[in-house]
């Protein structure tokens, strides 16, 4: 494979940063940059190089400064419309996290610079639309490069996306093959059930629930399905997937009872099955000697609520939101009201530090094989998950690509976590290291 002269992995190595976080004076990013320096390096033989970059200069070195890092040295003032600008900042660093949302309006011309620095990227994106894009415009050139962009490395979609690889695992390890079954296909994962749990979470910060508003209104004009359907176009390869196996698992649908979690389930309506299935495509596109033959999973992605008055409250919520949000003028009243109709759940300056440490996570996944006698069940479980368990699953992500870049799958392209990370173990290790644990409970 090319590789572009400032991405090999000597040059890498030599570079000032191992991490660069951009955007590290946001709400999120401040907190990818405290973990990076301050407490994932206990968990490390070596210390990361940690560096912090963005648009405001006073801000940053004030930030650096409060970090414990150089206040001039280690702080970048690199502009998004300025790509050479970013570019050389980018070749100062290993990886780049990428913190800056929302995505649609910041991500493209960090990845690629990203791209033309020869810099890994790792991102905290959930917008659908977003991955979509940056893969189908940038993938061939990062993989010419040798460069990994990796979007959905938050809750959004790590705990779905990683449980879905490890029930696809299991099956294969305990059903693959059974001659007596008619060869069992590799171990056919028919489908896969998700339902997302938190508990004590308190508030989010605006930023993600404009990135929302942004998402329905693209997905209710159109401009979702047009970028799904370039993806699809791209990536699926082989052929379409062949017909599911007799005996299809009946998943549930929402609104439900959902027995594994003791909740009650409603549709979740975050990234995590658009992650799913794009890591499916492709996983599919880049081995298809090995994925032609496996159906795409049928998935059923749930959150779950403590009671039935919650369901409700969630429902009508919901509802407004959806209509609103079809509409220009409807985002307008949703941008600027988020408070109200997200009812108290989104707040200007988001959750206090007392807040984020009562809060915890469970993802529980189910996968199906070719009958309902072939059932795995898998646990994900974390503190508090969109400001404590989401730096933490970033650094630890960033860190598996740098201390086990050549045992990964792909050396270069644009992908998601499942597809990057699903069968690495020194993934889960990492990951479980930094307090976000993944079991088999069946």
């Amino acid at each position: 494979m090319a590789m572009a002269a400032d991405g090999t992995n000597e040059d890498r190595a030599s570079r000032e940063f191992d991490l660069l976080v951009y955007g590290a004076t946001g709400f999120t990013g401040r907190r990818v940059a405290e973990y990076a320096t301050q407490k994932c390096p206990s968990l490390l033989p070596v210390p990361l190089r940690v560096g912090v970059a963005g648009r405001d200069g006073p801000k940053l070195r004030d930030l650096a400064s409060s970090l414990g890092l150089n206040a001039e040295r280690d702080s970048i003032v690199a502009n998004l419309d300025d790509e050479p600008e970013l570019v050389r900042a980018l070749r100062r660093t290993r990886v780049v996290l990428a913190c800056a949302g929302p995505y649609r309006k910041c991500g493209m011309p960090l990845v690629r610079a990203a791209v033309k620095a020869g810099t890994d990227c790792l991102d905290l994106c959930g917008e659908p639309q977003f991955f979509d894009d940056a893969a189908v415009e940038c993938d061939d050139g990062a993989r010419a490069a040798g460069v990994l962009v990796v979007s959905a490395c938050a809750f959004d979609s790590v705990p779905a996306e990683l449980s879905a690889a490890m029930v696809a695992r299991e099956l294969r390890k305990r059903h693959g093959a059974v001659e007596e079954d008619g060869g069992g296909g590799d171990g056919v994962v028919s489908g896969i059930e998700i339902c997302h749990t938190a508990h004590n979470v308190a508030r989010g910060n605006p930023t993600t629930f404009h990135a929302a508003v942004d998402g329905f209104h693209a997905a209710a004009t159109g401009e979702l399905r047009a970028s799904r359907d370039r993806a699809k176009a791209k990536f699926v390869g082989g052929g379409p997937p062949p017909k599911r196996p007799e005996g299809w698992p009946q998943l549930p649908r929402a609104p439900t009872w959902h027995g594994p979690s003791g909740t009650y389930a409603l549709r979740f309506p975050g990234a995590d099955a658009s992650a799913i299935l794009g890591s499916w495509r492709y996983l599919r596109h880049r081995f298809p000697e090995r994925y032609e033959a496996t159906p795409r999973p049928e998935l059923s992605v749930l959150f779950g609520v403590p009671d039935r008055t919650s369901a409700a409250k969630a429902l009508g919520y919901g509802a407004v939101f959806s209509s609103l949000a079809r509409y220009k003028w409807g985002c307008d009243l949703l941008h600027t009201h988020f408070n109200m109709f997200s009812g108290g759940v989104f707040a200007e300056g988001g959750p206090t530090e007392e807040e984020l440490k009562k809060g915890s996570f469970v993802t529980h996944c189910t996968g199906y094989g070719r009958t309902r006698n072939e059932v795995v069940r898998t646990t994900c479980t974390g503190p508090e998950l969109g400001y404590v368990a989401t730096p933490r699953m970033i650094v630890a992500l960033a860190v598996t690509v740098l201390k086990h870049r050549k045992s990964l799958p792909f050396q270069g392209g644009v992908m998601l976590p499942g597809a990057l990370f699903g069968e690495c173990e020194d993934a889960y290790d990492l990951l479980s290291q930094n307090g976000v644990e993944f079991k088999v409970t069946q």
